[in-house]
């Protein structure tokens, strides 16, 4: 009876296309999960885009830009569905050979004739397969301007996962976008979380959320700045140092040089001191903790603080740099065209 049974385990031995169905959302959008460890960000892209613009050989994580094959990009939750299918298929298969087998085999006498012994087979209980359920509605999407894919992820992306290409306008608007919509939840934030963590880990968190969202505002805006100099068609336009758009009066002082407008021109004397502040901010919570030392001080004119007291970022002061860097923003993309 056993011979059902090796003949199914060397079929099996040999790769076999087993077809899963996965779960889309409402609008046909197909969840996808970085494969990157120190990324591992989940995004979701419309199903007919991942399976006609998505080449087999990369895809790309539209956070991190990380690239691998497009069989690796599944969720935990769609990880254990391959897992769960492949075991339900392969307990199918033996189960089978081994009802094949039993029905074969014969009544085999036992010693002096008194009783017989026969096979029986009672197959043990299939892996339930759950289907992967959608995760909740991305909160960005965007279309690539280079090849049209469709995709959608929490917060910013700064990739396409079709072709890899990273339109920084696009991603500025988009990071001034999803900063604005957090701000905007985050009462809603802070009591969801006041309701399951307590009210001490909530405020912790609301306060990680702005910090983090000034962090994200200025680094755009670097990036932003840096790419439409690049762009600029000038004869008189400087070669910048590496990392001169990490500082606002030095990138300031390279458009004034190229266009003869610089950022103060474009704000007022208080805005622009503002805008300094915030930038002096970012690199103190980026590199020191939010601890003040004395060089934050002297550089953002910051007399609100003494030496070692730690940063305190509230939501109207991420909005007014929200404000402050679209300003600068379209007035830059103006004197790139």
């Amino acid at each position: 009876m056993f011979e059902d049974l090796i003949r199914e385990i060397q079929k099996l031995e040999k790769q076999v296309a087993i077809p899963i169905d996965f779960e889309l959302d409402d609008e046909r959008y197909f969840d996808r999960g970085c494969p990157g460890e120190e990324c591992g960000a989940a995004f979701k892209v419309l199903f007919e885009d991942w399976k006609d613009k998505v080449p087999d050989e990369t895809a790309y994580c539209p956070i991190c830009g990380l690239s691998a094959t497009s069989s690796e990009w599944n969720t935990p939750d769609q990880q254990e569905q391959v897992r769960s299918m492949a075991t339900r298929y392969m307990s199918d298969r033996l189960d089978q050979a081994m009802k094949t087998g039993v029905r074969r085999s014969k009544p085999t006498p036992l010693a002096g004739g008194l009783a017989t012994m026969t096979l029986s087979y009672r197959p043990g209980r299939a892996p339930i397969v759950a289907t992967a359920a959608a995760s909740e509605a991305m909160t960005q999407k965007t279309t690539c301007e280079n090849c049209g894919c469709r995709y959608s992820s929490v917060g910013a992306a700064f990739f396409c996962p079709a072709c890899g290409h990273n339109n920084v306008v696009s991603s500025f608007d988009a990071t001034v976008d999803a900063v604005r919509k957090t701000l905007a939840a985050l009462p809603d934030i802070r009591r969801t979380l006041g309701e399951t963590i307590g009210k001490d880990a909530a405020e912790d968190s609301a306060r990680h959320i702005c910090e983090n969202g000034l962090v994200k505002l200025v680094s755009a805006f670097q990036r932003f700045s840096e790419a439409q100099f690049a762009a600029l068609d000038s004869k008189d336009k400087p070669s910048p140092r590496r990392n001169a758009f990490q500082n606002l009066q030095e990138s300031g002082d390279l458009w004034r040089r190229a266009c003869g407008r610089g950022y103060e021109e474009a704000l007022s004397a208080s805005e622009h001191a503002s805008l300094q502040r915030f930038f002096q901010q970012r690199h103190i919570l980026s590199h020191n903790d939010g601890i003040v030392d004395q060089l934050y001080v002297d550089r953002s004119g910051d007399t609100a603080y003494a030496v070692g007291q730690r940063l305190v970022i509230r939501p109207a002061a991420v909005e007014q740099l929200a404000v402050l860097v679209s300003r600068l923003a379209e007035d830059l993309s103006g004197r790139s065209h």
